[in-house]
């Protein structure tokens, strides 16, 4: 059994996510100066609660974060990304309420209860906030809300109103 398990791991066939350990620490990037250039820069922020534990939150980071198209997506539509510790202790600012917490204080202020889940601010209306995506979402959906911010089309429609539209406003 353990050598078919082996097989299976080896092939690909099979993964223990939380086994695995990653090749960085899973929270190396502080989100606080990441919120803090996107507030002074006036860019679209998009704020994703992870937890250290968190499968889907791995297949995000995997899937569609690191993909090259959707790093020239972002920053075609002048998009930060900071990812936030659910139960992390580092400072970081509140992109809304402009105060210092610490980052489970910051995923209880957004009612963070599953994860990922991903806050998008309004850098026209003082960073309030648009909305709220709870779970994963693939490559192509994280695209079309990258192509959704960086057009504003969230001054003119609902996000699901603008994917039924194929991405038009």
């Amino acid at each position: 059994m353990k050598k078919l398990v082996a097989f299976l791991v080896a092939a690909g066939i099979v993964a223990y996510g939380c086994n695995k350990q990653p090749s960085e620490p899973k929270f190396s990037v502080d989100p606080n100066p990441v919120i803090q250039q996107a507030i002074n820069s006036k860019k679209n922020l998009i704020v994703i609660f992870e937890s250290e534990t968190c499968q889907y939150c791995d297949k995000l980071n995997r899937e569609v974060l690191r993909d090259i198209e959707v790093k020239q997506n972002l920053i075609k539509n002048n998009i930060e990304i900071a990812i936030v510790n659910v139960d992390g202790s580092r400072k970081v600012l509140d992109p809304e309420g402009k105060k210092e917490v610490d980052e489970k204080t910051l995923s209880s202020l957004y009612r963070v209860t599953g994860y990922p889940t991903i806050a998008v601010f309004n850098p026209d209306k003082n960073y309030e906030l648009i909305g709220v995506i709870p779970g994963y979402i693939p490559k192509n959906y994280f695209m079309k809300l990258a192509d959704y911010l960086g057009t504003k089309c969230y001054e003119k429609m609902e996000f699901q109103k603008y994917i039924d539209n194929g991405g038009k406003c």
